[in-house]
């Protein structure tokens, strides 16, 4: 296994999405720490962020590339689209709507 991504402390549903998005191009991923917010305090904070791992090695530089694309990506989109599905509003750094799965256009 080899560590992808570590998110911020809050973010651990947007490494979930990730690791869904990875699984999807089929690139097995992990989400190491996504509970470990109510152990703040107990533990240093920093072991408490989302990590985001591939567990094949040898596909590590594609996930690295798609994670890359994706994130840059989800900085350049701002503001909320709507769906062509079903006419739902998602926010814009999503590639597929909230509802119904449809990927963004």
């Amino acid at each position: 296994m080899k560590k992808l991504h570590t998110f911020d402390l809050w973010d651990g549903p947007q490494a979930a999405m990730y690791k869904e998005m990875l699984g999807n191009e089929g690139i097995d991923c992990l989400v190491k720490n996504d509970r470990l917010s109510a152990a703040i305090g107990e533990i240093p904070f920093v072991e408490c962020y989302p990590e985001l791992w591939v567990v094949d090695e040898e596909v590590y530089p594609r996930a690295r590339l798609l994670l890359d694309a994706w994130m840059a990506n989800a900085i350049e989109k701002e503001g909320h689209w709507v769906c062509e599905n079903c006419g739902e509003e998602s926010d814009g750094q999503f590639e597929v709507c909230w509802n119904c799965s449809q990927p963004r256009e």
